[in-house]
């Protein structure tokens, strides 16, 4: 099963307590604590949080390295197989939508190597021509793969190196077989202004609990890291180590950043209607047991969809 859903919507929470009532183990699906050292500004869970509950697939890099889609997805799915193999049930949680797609629907990303020289090469042409350039010339090789890479430029120079590198459609490389789980989907349903308000007070709990020192800690460790790639806050902070920016410009920055990221995240899962939205616990603790009857009496798939 999976939590889905905005940032500071409690995926996480109700994700642990669901682990403790029907014994199972965490998988994350959120592409920033993936990053060891990344602990504050990524809202990671926390051994205390945990409980002992197992958490897989954080702190699997370090800070500037590169994790693609389909790093994820080779390394979560025998995350999930071996939690099912001990008796307990996976339960995904995190808010990036394209490793929740990319696991659940078989994606395929990994069969076509990385050509730096080209890569750079495009990546001059999107800094030179800009975005629109590149989007209009992959809408002529594969609408698909443009509307997927819209507002993306780093799926976008993607799209095109594979179609330079195979001359095929980069779209009709992305499927694989999808693996053979049933799959219940939760998401977490929170009206916009209370979102808002939990998203300023998690952005305040960061700053609290040591954001700056975090980042000071990863410029010592990992010298001109760009910490753009880290999440949302981790380049503010370093413009504030730099004095290039107040505090209080870096916490207005950083949650008017948080809360337009969290309405896209909503865009997304909105998208799919295997998620079951819900506004409360024992909503969900009901739909788990159902879904787990009808596992057991060979009820199939009957919970997938947006009920």
């Amino acid at each position: 099963m999976g939590v889905v859903g905005p940032t500071a919507s409690g995926k996480t929470a109700l994700a642990i307590r669901l682990a403790w009532r029907f014994d199972g183990e965490l998988v994350s699906a959120d592409s920033r604590q993936v990053f060891v050292g990344c602990d504050v500004g990524t809202n990671k869970p926390q051994p205390a949080e945990l409980g002992g509950i197992a958490c897989h697939l954080i702190d699997v890099v370090e800070p500037g390295a590169s994790i693609t889609v389909a790093d994820y997805r080779r390394l979560a799915i025998p995350a999930v197989e071996g939690i099912a193999r001990a008796g307990r049930l996976p339960i995904l949680q995190g808010g990036t939508g394209l490793y929740v797609r990319a696991l659940l629907d078989g994606w395929n990303l990994a069969d076509v190597p990385a050509d730096w020289p080209l890569r750079r090469r495009l990546e001059a042409r999107l800094a030179g021509e800009g975005r629109e350039s590149l989007e209009a010339e992959l809408r002529r090789i594969d609408p698909v793969a443009a509307a997927a890479a819209q507002r993306n430029p780093r799926r976008l120079v993607r799209a095109l190196e594979i179609h330079a590198l195979t001359g095929a459609v980069p779209s009709a490389r992305r499927r694989a077989a999808p693996p053979p789980w049933r799959v219940l989907l939760l998401g977490l349903e929170v009206p916009l202004p209370v979102l808002d308000q939990r998203i300023e007070r998690r952005v305040d709990r960061m700053l609290a609990d040591g954001l700056l020192d975090e980042v000071r800690r990863l410029r010592a460790r990992h010298p001109g890291l760009d910490l753009s790639g880290l999440g949302h806050g981790y380049r503010e902070m370093g413009a504030v180590l730099d004095r290039g920016m107040t505090l209080d410009q870096a916490r207005a920055s950083t949650i008017r950043q948080v809360r337009q990221y969290a309405r896209r995240q909503l865009t997304w899962f909105r998208r799919d209607p295997r998620v079951h939205w819900i506004a409360a616990e024992p909503q969900a603790l009901a739909l788990v047991e159902r879904f787990q009857r009808s596992g057991a009496d060979g009820g199939g798939e009957g919970l997938e969809g947006s009920g």
